[in-house]
């Protein structure tokens, strides 16, 4: 598979369990892609959910999004997103949902050339 087929399939994947779906050559091509959905789950937007929910410890989706100063709608579809991909949890709350961090650190590996490299991205 080259990489142009990745990323028309990168297109139509929204979380990592959805990969299974598409049938693959190799078991490197389904953890390749597995990667790419991963890495686009995790937008600037998206990690600063992360950050403001290890950080506040918001009660519901309603206090984190006055807390984010961001509309409740687009806020709880970052956080399905990012509950698909297990980086949150929810723990209900009566009627309400309490988001709750499930991944405290993210280390990304990488080529640099010919040199592995690796970023670590912690939550809190």
């Amino acid at each position: 598979m080259n990489n142009q087929n990745i990323y028309n399939l990168k297109l139509f994947v929204f979380n990592t369990n959805m990969v299974d779906d598409f049938s693959f050559e190799t078991d490197d091509e389904r953890a390749l892609l597995k990667e790419l959905v991963l890495l686009e789950c995790l937008t600037t937007k998206r990690i600063e959910i992360m950050k403001t929910i290890a950080k506040y410890h918001p009660e519901s989706i309603r206090d984190l999004s006055r807390i984010l100063e961001r509309n409740i709608k687009n806020v709880f579809e970052d956080l399905v997103l990012l509950q698909k991909n297990k980086f949150i949890s929810f723990e209900d709350k009566g009627k309400s949902k309490k988001p709750i961090m499930v991944m405290k650190k993210v280390v990304f590996y990488y080529k640099n050339g010919e040199k592995e490299d690796k970023k670590t991205f912690k939550v809190n």
